[in-house]
């Protein structure tokens, strides 16, 4: 199962030639984020009560097609990868079937005493780990539908 966040495309976003300007994929993907957490059953409020930090480490974005004002665009996401103490995100913004960009954040958890990495505490670790079997399981489902499993 993908999560999926949706947003649709305001003014104050555009750049000087009337397309989404290039850092706003960023928040995009900052706001899935959120909404990946509300789907799983958390929030930005459990970070401060297991007293951690959830810091993005690393992000890429890949440009396809331009957003413009108004576009309903849905970004579908998934827990890529999970570490001890770090995950990956990845992410696709679609305007129906187009492909307006993708891209990926790592995020690390911080103690929010020392600022020094930490263990995905619970409940991120549980909520993450099903979330990343469920999408091993629908990709081998999907593989073997298909006749390509190996």
């Amino acid at each position: 199962m993908l999560l999926t966040a949706r947003i649709r495309v305001r003014t104050y976003e555009l750049d000087s030639f009337g397309h989404v300007n290039n850092a706003v994929y960023l928040q995009y993907f900052e706001e899935a984020r959120g909404e990946y957490l509300r789907l799983l059953g958390l929030s930005f409020e459990d970070f401060s009560r297991v007293n951690t930090q959830f810091v993005i480490t690393e992000a890429h974005v890949r440009y396809v097609a331009s957003a413009h004002y108004g576009d309903t665009l849905l970004i579908p996401g998934e827990i890529a990868e999970l570490r001890p103490a770090s995950v990956l995100f990845t992410y696709r913004i679609l305007r129906d079937e187009t492909l307006i960009a993708e891209g990926e954040t790592r995020g690390a958890f911080l103690s929010a005493t020392t600022g020094r990495p930490v263990r995905i505490p619970e409940p991120f670790k549980s909520a993450f780990q099903a979330q990343n079997k469920t999408n091993r399981d629908s990709a081998r489902f999907a593989l073997e539908e298909t006749g390509t499993s190996s």
